[in-house]
């Protein structure tokens, strides 16, 4: 998912013509941060893009209405507080005083509705429409901003603290073309595209997100991510000084993490989950002991240790760590845990053995460290008497055939892996509620717990969040392997501090300092 090439150094490149902006800025060169990245955004308009690297750059230049804080409770943004009706189908939200747009235009209730009106707009065709829940309408009324729904949507609260939610000014798209303006902490300077984008900080910035402890304009004066798409390149731009953080591959981490000169940074509330999955509607895995039998004999320790060097933990929840109403003890409860003798006797009594084994298919995508976790998932699996043959596939053909394959009701079964990410537990809606993503729906019951779980709130909602969780491993639909999660992985020459990977591999410069 990157791409990028080493440019001259362009601290003084600021006229930039891109998107028009008409923005008049001066740069102080004394405290500049060069980042390198494999992948370019491919737009800065957060209605037009749902790729992470976009995201990640639009995260730095529009706020959020609402923060979340590590522990997954929401905190204030944009909004100094918020309500929600008894019905739980209108939402109010105070803006508060004094916030400024990047061209000096006033953010307040009525900017916040022109943005909120834009983004459910059939016309603006936002690819991440459906995470805005069902909205029939939004008024304001003074300081307030009133989003009304057809029905309750539990995770709106969560969703407008993401990355995908970024509160554009409505200067930004007043005219035909997308002007990057926004109330975020870095401006934007210039974009030459697949080679570098220059932001500066915002020197009027006041900060409310409970993950940076700076309250004020960044301590960095300049951001400029440069686009090398070879791993080799950039580490030979972090090694020189060329570069001051870039993205490592995993086997570079490795050596990294041993080297003082350099630190490592995994995106620990990154919302990534890895998951293992099976065709059920296929025997013998329609049958959820020989589902249970693979999954105990899956050894998650050695994935994180050996073929993620390390950098990620397992998980036993369908819902990745930190997340509301994520426990991880009490998924420990309902999961199987590691233990290859009793898998083995599960497939012996159902007449699986050394000289008849289980024939399945191992199927998986082409990224760093899943190539060698499906080795010892192989490995794994032969210890049980299941022989699984290893496909894998580039990211985007692997999704494309596992669509057909869940369709499947006969042939060769197999056991597939996946990673998701996200803010809120409601990706369970996206990933089980029939169809599912890549067809991989369950059921009427499923799809029942799914809807209730968006009608309710607080204690009453983690309720339902654990039932559907209970199920899903009570019943081996899926087998939790671990988390943060795969390729999001930063590191820095020791001069960086203050860097830290936030939610949804957001990217937090504001506490950043450079030591001398």
């Amino acid at each position: 998912m990157k791409q990028h090439r080493l440019s001259k150094h362009i601290c003084g490149l600021l006229a930039a013509a891109a998107f028009g902006t008409g923005l008049s800025l001066s740069v102080a060169a004394a405290a500049d941060l060069i980042v390198a990245r494999a992948v370019d955004a491919d737009s800065l308009d957060p209605d037009k893009t749902s790729t992470t690297q976009s995201l990640q750059m639009t995260n730095l230049i529009y706020d959020t209405l609402v923060t979340m804080g590590e522990d997954g409770t929401v905190h204030p943004g944009i909004a100094s507080e918020w309500s929600m009706s008894e019905d739980g189908k209108t939402y109010s939200f105070t803006i508060r005083d004094g916030v400024k747009c990047h061209d000096g235009s006033t953010f307040d209730a009525a900017a916040a509705k022109a943005r909120v009106d834009r983004a459910v707009d059939p016309a603006t065709v936002n690819p991440d429409r459906s995470l805005w829940g069902p909205i029939t309408g939004t008024s304001v009324e003074g300081k307030v901003l009133k989003v009304s729904m057809s029905e309750p949507y539990s995770p709106f609260m969560s969703f407008l603290t993401g990355i995908q939610a970024g509160f554009v000014c409505p200067s930004s798209f007043a005219a035909a073309e997308f002007k990057p303006i926004g109330t975020g902490p870095f401006k934007f300077v210039s974009w030459t595209r697949n080679d570098s984008l220059q932001l500066q900080s915002n020197a009027d910035y006041k900060n409310f997100n409970p993950l940076i402890e700076n309250p004020g304009k960044p301590h960095i004066d300049q951001l400029t991510f440069k686009v090398i798409p070879e791993a080799v390149a950039r580490m030979a731009a972090l090694r020189s000084g060329e570069a001051d953080l870039v993205e490592p591959s995993l086997e570079e981490t490795a050596d990294l993490k041993s080297d003082s000169n350099f630190k490592v940074y995994a995106a620990e509330l990154s919302g990534q989950q890895v998951l293992a999955a099976f065709s059920w509607k296929i025997k013998p895995l329609d049958n959820p002991d020989i589902r249970k039998a693979i999954g105990m004999a899956m050894n998650r320790d050695a994935y994180a240790n050996i073929a993620f060097e390390g950098l990620v933990h397992t998980s036993n929840c369908p819902v990745a760590p930190k997340l509301f109403s994520t426990d991880e003890a009490l998924c420990a409860t309902w999961g199987v845990k590691y233990d290859p003798d009793g898998a083995k006797a599960i497939m012996e009594a159902a007449g699986y053995t050394a000289d008849k084994p289980l024939k399945i298919r191992l199927l998986a995508h082409k990224l760093s460290g899943w190539d060698q976790m499906h080795q010892i998932m192989q490995q794994d699996l032969a210890a049980i008497n299941v022989q699984a043959e290893i496909e894998t596939r580039e990211v985007a053909a692997h999704f494309d055939h596992m669509s057909s394959e869940n369709k499947r009701t006969d042939g060769e079964p197999f056991v597939w892996t996946m990673g998701m990410s996200g803010v809120d537990p409601d990706y369970l809606n996206f990933l089980w509620k029939r169809p599912g993503f890549v067809e991989m729906g369950l059921n009427e019951q499923v799809d029942a717990m799914l809807d209730e779980q968006r009608r309710l709130s607080g204690d009453a909602r983690a309720a339902k969040i654990h039932d559907i969780e209970k199920y899903l491993m009570e019943n081996s639909y899926t087998m939790p392997l671990l988390s943060p999660g795969w390729n999001w992985l930063m590191a820095s020459n020791a001069k960086v501090e203050g860097f830290k990977l936030g939610f949804m591999v957001s990217l937090l410069f504001n506490d950043v300092t450079l030591k001398q």
